[in-house]
């Protein structure tokens, strides 16, 4: 296994490296890990990857300015080197007068359960191979045609953290998944489904039956109509919902919002959606894909209300933009561009998605895909690869060559239900979510 004292000595040396030769400030990450990936075209193995890999990745800043350096030798003279190269870089940077300060030591750590399983970091591919078979095997068994592709991957890291004011951590993470998309052609007719399965831990992870299900509702989508151009309610499946309250996480970045790149700029009090939309950011949720006891610069995370009733209550900070703006940090930082969402909940409706689709006369129902906005305008333009023509509160037909348009703070303010039930991952909840008016353009 991997030693993780020597990855935090390393990390050490590296950021000592780069304040003795000039820095004013300095982050490293020492990491060291491996992954396994089969891949699947036409129901065969394509291909087999087995990795390891390890890097130290020193930032340096002078003056606000970054450097920036890393190597894949895990030794002390190479750690050495590379937090002096990234000290002199910083020196030749522009510096930049809104850069403040990197995290100093601050709270407690919560410590989250169910985010490494050491077996996965002794898995053999052969494991990989056989949940890729058995999927083959599973949507053949629903239809002989059926064309599988896709593929299931493992990973493990360890990895220690260390900045120049006192901040220390060590971690350990896992994760392991797999997607399947099935074709199904039946002479000019083509319907396809994807499906998939991911999780920090195995037990966490139940691969059987993702063919099977992709299988199934790829032949729903054989025999599908263009509709009418015209106005109607949309109604987003639990694959394609997740893409309103992700995309409501993605651009509240403050680094957006600041530099006025966010059509989410100048909204915040604001009621920028329906009283149905509430979503929090839960970073501790145990076993979730997307849980972390601190953000990408080693400040400490915590449950953040992003949308409450429609209001928009928060933006994502991490060390500079807070920093630039004069507010708290979120723990939201990265050591890139920008600040990353951990865990998107969104809150639930009374109504049950089969209530949902049953009381709405005439709409479309999106069962994978989304809306996708524009991140500067909030304009949405998408194609609707599968969907379905709501007739009399059912699903009827499959449609084709359809597209979504309008503007996603219209929509936001639009939305009149999300649903009581969900599909469940880890750390995720997918509900199903009806937006009333929507600009529906059929195919020619």
């Amino acid at each position: 296994m991997i030693d993780k004292n020597r990855l935090a000595r390393l990390a050490q040396t590296a950021c000592d490296a780069a304040v003795s030769n000039g820095a004013e400030f300095a982050d490293v990450n020492a990491v060291s890990g491996s992954s396994l990936g089969v891949h699947l075209e036409s129901n065969a193995i394509t291909s087999c990857d087995a990795k390891q890999g390890s890097g130290i990745y020193v930032r340096a800043i002078y003056k606000g300015g970054t450097g920036w350096s890393n190597t894949d030798r895990l030794t002390d003279q190479d750690a050495e080197k590379a937090g002096k190269h990234a000290a002199s870089l910083a020196r030749l940077a522009e510096p930049d007068p809104d850069f403040i300060s990197l995290p100093k030591p601050a709270g407690s750590y919560v410590q989250i359960d169910g985010l490494c399983d050491a077996r996965i970091g002794r898995m053999d591919i052969k494991q990989l191979i056989d949940y890729c078979l058995s999927n083959v095997d599973g949507a053949l068994a629903v239809c002989s045609e059926a064309i599988v592709q896709g593929g299931f991957s493992s990973h493990y890291l360890a990895s220690s953290f260390v900045n120049s004011l006192g901040i220390s951590l060590a971690d350990e993470g896992s994760s392991i998944g797999g997607n399947i998309m099935v074709v199904v052609r039946r002479g000019d007719e083509v319907g396809s489904f994807y499906d998939f399965d991911a999780a920090r831990t195995l037990a966490d992870f139940d691969p059987v039956g993702v063919g099977a299900s992709a299988a199934q509702e790829a032949l729903k989508f054989l025999g599908a109509k263009k509709i009418e151009t015209k106005r109607m309610p949309v109604i987003l499946g639990p694959l394609a919902s997740s893409s309103i309250f992700d995309n409501i996480a993605g651009n509240v970045n403050a680094e957006s919002i600041l530099r006025k790149r966010s059509f989410m700029m100048g909204k915040l009090g604001e009621k920028i959606g329906s009283d149905a939309l509430g979503i929090a950011d839960e970073p501790h949720i145990p076993g979730g894909l997307s849980s972390r006891g601190w953000d990408g610069e080693g400040f400490p995370t915590s449950p953040l209300t992003i949308m409450e009733n429609g209001v928009l209550k928060s933006y994502l900070y991490g060390s500079y933009t807070a920093g630039k703006a004069g507010v708290a940090n979120t723990g939201h930082g990265s050591r890139g561009p920008g600040a990353k969402p951990s865990n998107v909940i969104p809150k639930l409706g009374p109504t049950s998605s089969e209530q949902i689709i049953a009381e709405t006369k005439e709409g479309l129902y999106i069962n994978m895909g989304g809306l996708n906005p524009n991140s500067a305008t909030g304009d949405v333009s998408v194609s609707v690869d599968f969907g379905f023509k709501i007739e009399n509160g059912e699903l009827a037909y499959p449609v084709m060559n359809a597209m979504v348009g309008g503007n996603f703070l219209e929509m936001l303010a639009n939305v009149d239900a999300v649903s009581s039930d969900y599909r469940e991952e880890p750390g995720m909840l997918l509900p199903t979510v009806r937006i009333m008016d929507c600009l529906v353009a059929g195919g020619k």
